[in-house]
């Protein structure tokens, strides 16, 4: 596929989740994990280290080429000195990063310890097809779909938002991110966020219904969640008027899946 038809950045606001991507050929990490699919062995370590800088080298070519047609000089923007800390804010990317760590180990900690309850689920599923039982194969389905998505989202959320957070100080700056100002990295990188989180609020929901049983631990990461969730939303309420390149700008019915 030529680069012209790749969507610039469009990366840079997915779930991370390539594998399910409608968009993974018109995206240049997605082409590159294309590559690593198809081969034949495995990278060695300085071929994935050349990757690695190519792709690099790519994103900053492709910034380039949106702050011109935004009418900004990079030079100007390279020459700008570093901001200093902001030790408020610092602390606040630390605590935004320490509750998605929370999650994430929460998260763990539920399938770790229900291992054994989840061999009985496919073993009892098992147990029925040997009877020649009747399964409900599409219900079996979306806990499997609902399962992946949790463990899918659960290291990423922490990650997203403590970019997202990174980048509120300079939200609003026109200067850099142009007109509207709520089409910021920031704003981006909070709606996949909260995306995620949304997506994961409504996989546990599913597994709680499905498993009775339980209940209790499952509300916890619900609770965990939402608040997560109520966080994000008050550092960025206009989050989803971000629009991400490809996802909400191709037609809707391009797109296989609603996981990005």
């Amino acid at each position: 596929m030529s680069k012209n038809k790749l969507i610039p950045s469009i990366h840079n606001y997915c779930d991370r989740w390539c594998e399910r991507c409608v968009f993974i050929e018109r995206c240049a990490v997605g082409v590159e994990e294309l590559k690593r699919w198809n081969r034949d062995t495995p990278m060695s370590e300085e071929e994935m280290w050349g990757a690695v800088s190519e792709n690099f080298k790519e994103s900053l070519r492709m910034l380039d080429d949106m702050l011109r047609e935004a009418g900004i000089d990079p030079a100007e923007i390279t020459a700008q000195p570093d901001p200093e800390p902001n030790p408020e804010m610092e602390k606040l990317d630390e605590e935004i990063f320490e509750k998605g760590m929370a999650y994430y180990k929460m998260t763990e900690a539920f399938f770790n310890s229900n291992e054994a309850f989840l061999g009985e689920q496919q073993a009892s599923v098992q147990r029925m097809a040997d009877m020649n039982v009747p399964i409900d194969l599409e219900h079996l389905g979306q806990l499997q779909d609902a399962i992946e998505i949790v463990r899918q989202y659960a290291p990423f959320i922490g990650v997203k938002a403590r970019r997202a957070i990174s980048g509120m100080e300079e939200m609003h700056d026109t200067e850099i991110w142009g007109d509207p100002p709520y089409q910021s990295d920031a704003n981006g990188s909070a709606k996949a966020c909260i995306l995620c989180i949304e997506r994961s609020l409504g996989a546990w929901e599913m597994l709680r219904k499905a498993w009775p049983e339980k209940t209790d631990e499952i509300l916890d990461l619900l609770l965990a969640l939402t608040r997560f969730r109520k966080d994000m939303e008050g550092f960025f309420p206009d989050w989803k008027k971000f629009v991400r390149p490809g996802f909400d700008t191709e037609p809707q019915q391009v797109r296989r899946f609603e996981m990005n």
